[in-house]
């Protein structure tokens, strides 16, 4: 009797076990018919690596890439054509000759912004110059590097406007030997469980927009530290390292200038740091101030837009949880980037 009623058990866990796995697979094809935009969450599907000799490897966009990328939290939704040379133009490298060249991370690429509102496309019109973005998410400035160097040999760009983000672009660089180490591997594929379940599962991305945009349980996930709470004060540098950082940080970005054609108008934006916008945060406006001054020692012009930032506030400049600027924050860096231009006889 006792046998008969431990089997009873374990049949019921089994019975319960094959249920759940059936009804999840269940779930999983009818949300991949309901929720054909699943896919969308994943920057994966539009990014990878590529090595770039003498410099290593790069983040690149992936060849003919044409979709959409989607925040879960639901800042935002947008169109990311890729051309055949990884960037996010419509032209191909071989017309980006003649053209300013912004060069940067995600932030120049135009992370959740549509293209025509990135501010390299913002100053263009402004001054009626074309432009070429030179541009791609999750790289440095020893990335930055790379990706003008593997520009086509006979580009000589029109201008060159670097973007530099104070929050994750100021290190004590050494790119030569960052080189030297560097592996030829597909970064893309080195995925953690999230990545491999927003990849490959609808079922989670349900899940996870439905969560996401509930203030109630995000906040309870983002205390749990379950999830990262939107906009969480970060320093990628110590007060003491800050020296050496940005020395190094400006004698990199010099190796940029030094490639270029002799006498290409060349300038480095300043991306105002979130906490110094929003909190007038004294450790971001030292660290500003210090790039500034380095890259003056070095006579490479700045622009920086940081009041106009400050004036119209943090919250209308950047995206709710995510740390990039929305459309106004591209309106401002491309107004004061027009303006710079415009002071080198570039444009109207």
């Amino acid at each position: 009797m006792d046998n008969a009623l431990k089997l009873t058990w374990k049949g019921r866990v089994i019975a319960v076990g094959v249920g759940v796995v059936l009804l999840a697979f269940a779930a999983e094809g009818v949300l991949r018919i309901a929720m054909p935009h699943w896919r969308e969450f994943y920057s994966g599907w539009f990014m990878r690596t590529v090595d770039v000799p003498d410099h290593g490897m790069v983040t690149m966009g992936r060849p003919g890439f044409d979709g959409y990328f989607a925040q879960n939290n639901g800042d935002f939704r947008v169109r990311i054509r890729i051309n055949d040379f990884g960037l996010r133009n419509p032209e191909p490298a071989t017309e980006a000759g003649g053209r300013v060249w912004f060069v940067g991370d995600s932030m120049t690429f135009g992370w959740g912004v549509e293209r025509n509102e990135i501010y390299s496309a913002v100053a263009g019109r402004l001054g009626k110059f074309p432009t070429y973005n030179v541009a791609s998410p999750g790289t440095n400035v020893c990335g930055y590097q790379a990706l003008v160097a593997r520009m086509p040999e006979d580009s000589r760009p029109r201008a060159v406007i670097v973007g530099l983000i104070l929050e994750n672009d100021i290190a004590a660089y050494d790119c030569r030997k960052a080189a030297r180490k560097a592996r030829p591997a597909e970064k893309m594929s080195a995925m953690g469980l999230k990545a491999f379940l927003t990849r490959n599962t609808a079922l989670y991305n349900f899940f996870a927009v439905g969560l996401k945009r509930v203030g109630f349980v995000r906040d309870t996930l983002a205390a749990l530290g379950l999830i990262a709470k939107e906009h969480a004060y970060t320093r990628a540098l110590s007060e003491s390292g800050m020296a050496e950082a940005t020395e190094r940080t400006v004698a990199e970005i010099e190796v940029i200038r030094n490639a270029l054609p002799a006498g290409t108008p060349f300038a480095v934006l300043i991306a105002p740091a979130r906490f110094e916008v929003r909190d007038g945060d004294a450790f971001y406006r030292k660290l500003r101030q210090s790039m500034l001054t380095e890259l003056a020692k070095r006579r490479i012009p700045a622009i920086d837009p940081v009041k106009a930032f400050t004036g119209a506030g943090f919250k209308p400049t950047h995206f709710a949880h995510d740390g990039h600027w929305s459309p106004l924050g591209h309106k401002l860096a491309g107004q004061a980037a027009a303006e710079w231009l415009r002071r080198q006889g570039i444009g109207d």
